[in-house]
C-alpha cells in the first residue's frame, strides 16, 4: 500500500546511545516529516543542529509532554530511550498516536522497569538481534544498527 503523504515522525531522545540508535534509523526517517524532542547535551546539540528540535529536561513535566505532542500532531512516536520516552509513549497512546520502541544493545541484557514499560506501550518493538525476537510479542528484527 503506497503512502499518500510522508508521516509526521516524532523522535524522542536523550544523549549517548539512544541518540546514536535513532540517528542510525536516518534512512527511514529522512523520508518523512520529522521533529525531535531531546535532552540538551553536547552530543544532541551537535548531532541535531540541522533538525527541528524541542529541547526538554529529563524527566519532562506532563504539561510539556502533552503540549508538545498536541502541537506537533505526530503520526508516530519513535524512541530507544526510557525515561523521557515513557511520558511521550503514554501521551501518544492517550491521543491514538502509534508508538515504536527500539531496543538498544545494552538493554538486551538489562531491561529496566521504564524500558519494560516503553516496550509494553509500543505498538511495535524493534530489536537488533535475532535472539531478542522472542522477548517481545510481534517484535521486528532490524539488525545491528552500528
Amino acid at each position: 500500500m503506497a503512502m499518500s503523504r510522508p508521516l509526521r515522525v516524532l523522535l524522542v531522545s536523550s544523549s549517548g546511545g539512544v541518540l546514536l540508535d535513532l540517528l542510525a534509523l536516518r534512512p527511514w526517517w529522512r523520508r518523512h516529516s520529522t521533529a525531535w524532542v531531546a535532552v540538551r547535551a553536547a552530543d544532541t546539540v551537535v548531532a541535531l543542529a540541522d533538525q527541528r528540535v524541542v529541547w526538554q529536561s529529563e524527566p519532562a513535566g506532563p504539561r510539556a509532554v502533552w503540549g508538545t505532542v498536541r502541537a506537533l500532531r505526530p503520526d508516530v512516536i519513535v524512541s530507544a530511550g526510557r525515561g523521557l520516552a515513557l511520558r511521550y509513549f503514554l501521551a501518544g497512546r492517550l491521543l491514538g498516536v502509534r508508538t515504536v520502541w527500539l531496543e538498544t544493545l545494552p538493554q538486551t541484557t538489562d531491561v529496566r522497569g521504564s524500558a519494560r514499560l516503553c516496550a509494553r506501550l509500543a505498538h511495535t518493538v524493534l530489536v537488533q538481534r535475532p535472539s531478542r525476537l522472542s522477548a517481545y510479542s510481534g517484535a521486528v528484527l532490524v539488525g545491528e544498527l552500528y
